[in-house]
C-alpha cells in the first residue's frame, strides 16, 4: 500500500501545481501531456487515480476497498495543499490581487453559479466514465491507450468548457481555491494584510466552491452507476 499511496501523493502534487500555475490557450495542452506522462507512470502502481472523484468510482465500481479509497483521498488532499503552499510561494500576491479581490468581494458569490456547476458535473461524469470504460472494464482489458483517451478527455474538456474555470477533481479544486492564501508568504507589502485578503476572499467564495465539489462527486457517483447499468456483467 506504501508505494500506491506514494505515487498518488507525488503525482497529484504536480497535477495540482501544474493547474494552479498554467495559464492561457495552451494550458489544455500542457496540463494533458503532463497528465498522460503522470498515468503511464503511476498506472501500474496506483492506478492513477489522482482525483478523489476517480477514487470515489473505482470504490462504487468495486475495483477498490472503501479503506484504501479513504487512504487514497486522504493523500490526494494532503497532496493538493502542498501543491497549493508551493504555488503561492510561485505567484505571490500583489497590488494587482488586492484590487481583484477589493472587487469580488462585492460581487454576489453565487451569480451565475448554473453554468460552472454543470460544467464540474458534466465533466466530471464523462472524465470518469472514461476512465472506468478504459482502465477498468473487462472489453479493454490490457490496452496501451487507456493514458492518451484519459488525458485527451481532460484536454477536450478544458476546451470545451473553458470560460468557467471548471476542475473536474476535487483535489484540483481545494489546491486552486487556497493557493492564495499561500500567496500571501510571497507578498508585495505586509503580508499580514495580504492573507487576510485572500482569506476573506476563500471565505466569500466557499458557497461557489462547495457547489462544485458537490457537482464533481454527483458526476462521479453519475458515471459509477451508468457504466455498471450499461454493463451489468462487469460488478
Amino acid at each position: 500500500m506504501r508505494p500506491k499511496l506514494l505515487i498518488e501523493g507525488l503525482a497529484t502534487f504536480f497535477l495540482c501545481l501544474a493547474c494552479s500555475l498554467v495559464q492561457g490557450p495552451l494550458a489544455p495542452f500542457i496540463i494533458g501531456a503532463l497528465l498522460l506522462a503522470l498515468i503511464y507512470m503511476g498506472g501500474p502502481v496506483s492506478q492513477a487515480h489522482y482525483n478523489p472523484a476517480v477514487t470515489l468510482a473505482f470504490c462504487v465500481r468495486r475495483r477498490q476497498a472503501w479503506s484504501a479509497g479513504a487512504a487514497y483521498v486522504a493523500v490526494q488532499m494532503v497532496a493538493a495543499l502542498a501543491a497549493a503552499v508551493v504555488a503561492g510561494l510561485f505567484l505571490g500576491h500583489s497590488e494587482e490581487n488586492s484590487e481583484h479581490i477589493l472587487s469580488a468581494l462585492t460581487e454576489p458569490v453565487l451569480e451565475g453559479w448554473l453554468p460552472g456547476t454543470m460544467a464540474e458535473f458534466f465533466g466530471t461524469f464523462l472524465l470518469v466514465f472514461v476512465i472506468l470504460l478504459v482502465a477498468t472494464s473487462r472489453r479493454t482489458v490490457g490496452n496501451s491507450y487507456y493514458g492518451l483517451a484519459i488525458a485527451a478527455t481532460v484536454a477536450g474538456l478544458m476546451g470545451i468548457f473553458g470560460a468557467f474555470s471548471p476542475d473536474f477533481n476535487p483535489a484540483v479544486a481545494i489546491c486552486r481555491a487556497v493557493t492564495g492564501c499561500f500567496g500571501a508568504l510571497n507578498a508585495e507589502g505586509s503580508g499580514w494584510l495580504a492573507f487576510q485578503q485572500e482569506f476573506a476572499f476563500l471565505a466569500h467564495s466557499t458557497p461557489r466552491i462547495l457547489l462544485a465539489l458537490i457537482a464533481q462527486g454527483l458526476g462521479a457517483l453519475l458515471a459509477a452507476w451508468t457504466f455498471l447499468a450499461i454493463f451489468p456483467e462487469e460488478r
